[in-house]
């Protein structure tokens, strides 16, 4: 057995390897990082199915001890019948009972609470809703006194709605053959495990740089001038330095704007937090010890792979509203044969988002800013992985057709 921590970093970096392939129009890349992310929760589930079974023996299934140990959630009744339902049938396909909405709602509870991005944005599931209503933190939606003569109309353009159908979010759900044996509790486990997964790289592309055709627009876009539906992206504001001066000015777009309705955060890629922002926001004190500091406005730094490198993104997170319906179809993915030995399925949901505001978000280009130099990366490896100890081989793996 394979020791769990392993399999929860390598999952970690398959990760960020689907939110890389997703910034590029590289299908086949994106195909393969997907293809490697549904193998390493198969393998993290599988690990963690054997390290119970092992530990409780015929208990390992047993639904009242694995929730009393806080090891898995319990199933709401909805949820029992419909992967009762799968497990009996061997598929998704054909099952009467509708996906368990509560599903969704946990999912997208674990992001929010548990994500740095998606916990600070304003995301709502809307279960069966496809419509809602958000409010720009900009205009008035309360008044002293009389009663505006207008108040139709500046409710009007307060209030906004956004339509969830035009945006269709579909993964796979790429299940190993026999799975079904595991019970419910094990394949409902799996599903919420790929569901948060795809949900979480797919999400975090979106809000940070969604072109807003079929899918959201991201905080780097204008809200104007779209093209066939692509919106264009902001004007960047050259950025060499994170002096009180400079981030003045930012901030002080933001208050112009009646956008700094709450904690500004300064979202940036990992490597360009390192390589840039982390050598200005340190320093030696008299005693020869390293300190960092923040930045002198306060503001939150938050590192997301999804924001290009060397840009930064200042703003409220709050600004930007996201909403994902619980209304989810689970269909066989009956074309060609993607990966051997799994069974395919397609997980299709609605959601949207946008900036409540066409001046939420403030774009920086810190391509000109002194930083560190990164050493070069290293090729990708030809040796062979094995689950045995001994002398690992250059044997090439076995190619397999990947998803369109």
């Amino acid at each position: 057995m394979k020791n769990f921590d392993f399999v929860k970093n390598t999952l970690a970096t398959q990760r960020q390897a689907v939110v890389d392939a997703l910034k590029t129009d590289d299908a086949d890349a994106q195909s393969k990082a997907f293809n490697d992310l549904f193998a390493g929760i198969q393998e993290a589930t599988m690990e963690e199915a054997k390290a119970y079974m092992d530990k409780f023996g015929n208990d390992y299934n047993d639904e009242r001890v694995l929730s009393e140990r806080g090891l898995q959630r319990t199933l709401t009744s909805n949820e029992k019948k419909y992967f009762n339902a799968v497990v009996e049938k061997q598929t998704f396909e054909g099952i009467e009972e509708v996906f368990p909405v509560t599903i969704v709602a946990d999912v997208f509870k674990n992001l929010t609470t548990e994500h740095p991005l998606l916990s600070r944005v304003d995301a709502v599931a809307t279960g069966a809703l496809m419509k809602y209503v958000y409010a720009d933190p900009t205009k008035a939606t309360a008044f002293w006194g009389r009663v505006p003569d207008d108040i139709k109309q500046i409710l009007l353009g307060a209030f906004k709605s956004i339509n969830l159908e035009t945006s269709k979010l579909s993964g796979y759900i790429a299940l190993p053959k026999g799975f079904f044996e595991l019970g419910p509790n094990w394949l409902a486990q799996y599903v919420v495990t790929t569901l948060q997964e795809i949900m979480q790289a797919t999400l975090e592309v979106a809000i940070v740089d969604g072109n807003g055709k079929e899918q959201p627009i991201g905080m780097t876009r204008k809200l104007s001038g779209s093209v066939d539906g692509v919106y264009p992206a902001k004007d960047k504001i050259e950025v060499t330095d994170f002096s009180a001066t400079t981030l003045a000015g930012i901030h002080a777009a933001l208050a112009k704007a009646k956008t700094d309705n709450g904690r500004v955060a300064m979202l940036v890629n990992p490597q360009t937090y390192w390589s840039k922002v982390f050598p200005k926001l340190s320093f030696q004190d008299q005693n020869g010890n390293w300190v960092v500091t923040g930045l002198v406005t306060g503001d939150e730094i938050i590192e997301s792979h999804a924001v290009p490198e060397n840009t930064a993104i200042f703003g409220v997170p709050e600004n930007y509203f996201l909403g994902v319906a619980g209304d989810v179809r689970v269909t066989r993915y009956d074309q060609t044969l993607a990966i051997e030995d799994y069974d395919l399925f397609v997980a299709k949901f609605f959601g949207n988002g946008v900036a409540k505001n066409e001046n939420a978000f403030f774009v920086a280009d810190l391509a000109e800013m002194d930083g560190a130099t990164i050493p070069d990366l290293e090729g990708k490896a030809d040796v062979k992985k094995t689950n045995n100890l001994g002398v690992p081989t250059t044997e090439p793996e076995p190619e397999t057709e990947e998803l369109p």
